[in-house]
């Protein structure tokens, strides 16, 4: 039996392929197909392989201006893409750059969203939460919250709070 030699197709280089879906969200005028290619970046950037292409690209960029959107899938999606991208010490230091943008989904209703928000600033503050007022809203939450999950968050991040003003205080 003759085997047949399988044809070359061709593969474009990670770069060119997360280019050309930025492309086509910025072209996509469909919102399920947004959601779509913004859940595909947000997984990207999972990978840190991924992470020098997506700051080219300015990914980073994209997912801060979705922490608004109207769209609460966009804007999920946004919020786990920064979860992604915090990983990074560039993309960590961005991002805290824009905690503007982040700490209204502190208000979502959308467990999910919360929970990356929440997630992400765990990324950010891993030293613990200084900010007086940014404590005080995570307090007011953990006392709300009936999810386990959300309040494990919390907890951690509250914990880590306490830890990093004992430090700085016995000095």
């Amino acid at each position: 039996m003759k085997r047949r030699r399988k044809e070359q197709v061709y593969r474009p280089d990670r770069f060119e392929y997360l280019q050309a879906l930025l492309t086509e969200y910025c072209d996509s005028e469909v919102a399920h197909a947004k959601q779509e290619i913004v859940a595909n970046l947000a997984n990207f950037a999972y990978n840190p392989v991924n992470h020098e292409h997506l700051q080219k690209l300015n990914v980073v960029d994209l997912f801060l201006d979705l922490t608004d959107d109207e769209d609460l899938i966009l804007r999920r999606m946004g919020v786990m893409g920064l979860v992604n991208l915090a990983v990074n010490a560039q993309h960590r230091d961005h991002i805290s750059e824009k905690l503007d943008l982040i700490l209204p989904l502190l208000q979502s209703r959308d467990n999910e969203t919360l929970i990356s928000t929440l997630t992400l600033l765990y990324y950010l503050h891993n030293e613990g939460v200084t900010d007086n007022d940014l404590r005080k809203t995570l307090q007011q939450l953990h006392s709300e919250s009936e999810c386990k999950r959300t309040s494990n968050l919390l907890i951690l991040l509250l914990r880590n709070s306490t830890t990093y003003s004992s430090k700085t205080s016995v000095s």
